[in-house]
């Protein structure tokens, strides 16, 4: 079973684990499935449908949603997708963050009025360990949704070919566009700036 974690990055944008979740299902798929429902509702003759399995036949979902929660003033929808999507946070905003996860599945209990009491316990569980992380020593934080791929883990480190192992590097380095810093001001996300952008 796949499991989610919880990154930092320091001053340095040098990235570590922090901590993991068992089973990456009670997290970022929920979302994913709230946000489809209540942004793309299904039309009446459609059976019941998952994210995952949607954009798996239909590829302009992805963008679709992304669209409109962009445009949308619900921001704890928002800072949900943006965690569930990989992008970077300024530690400096985690109380907005913890309070989003936190009013989620209030917010939208009409769209998520089958969940299991530890699906609240894991966005609870979540929402307290980014709490608990020091603004200070580390200034930014990532979600990542799954141990099924190695895109974060990409960013924080790379081959080389004379020893032959994997050594650390900062997303500094990186000349390509991996991720987006999340922008927030006055607990509201007002844009996105590339990595890319970020460090030019």
């Amino acid at each position: 079973m796949s499991n989610s974690s919880l990154w930092v990055m320091d001053k340095n944008f040098n990235g570590e684990e922090l901590i993991e979740f068992k089973n990456s299902w009670l997290f970022s798929p929920v979302s994913w499935d709230i946000l489809l429902e209540k942004y793309i509702p299904k039309k009446p003759f459609e059976s019941k449908r998952s994210f995952l399995s949607a954009t798996m036949f239909d590829k302009t979902i992805h963008g679709r949603l992304n669209e409109k929660l962009n445009n949308s003033e619900v921001q704890e929808d928002r800072v949900l997708w943006e965690m569930s999507n990989q992008q970077v946070f300024f530690t400096k905003d985690k109380v907005f963050i913890v309070n989003s996860i936190k009013m989620f599945l209030k917010t939208n209990k009409e769209y998520a009025t089958e969940l299991e009491e530890h699906i609240h316990d894991r966005f609870n569980e979540i929402a307290e360990e980014i709490l608990k992380i020091d603004e200070n020593e580390y200034p930014f934080l990532i979600f990542k949704n799954t141990s099924c791929d190695d895109n974060v883990e990409y960013w924080f480190s790379k081959y080389d070919e004379e020893s032959d192992e994997y050594i650390d590097r900062s997303l500094k380095e990186l000349n390509e566009r991996v991720t987006e810093f999340v922008n927030i001001e006055n607990e509201i996300i007002k844009g996105f700036t590339s990595n890319l952008d970020y460090f030019s």
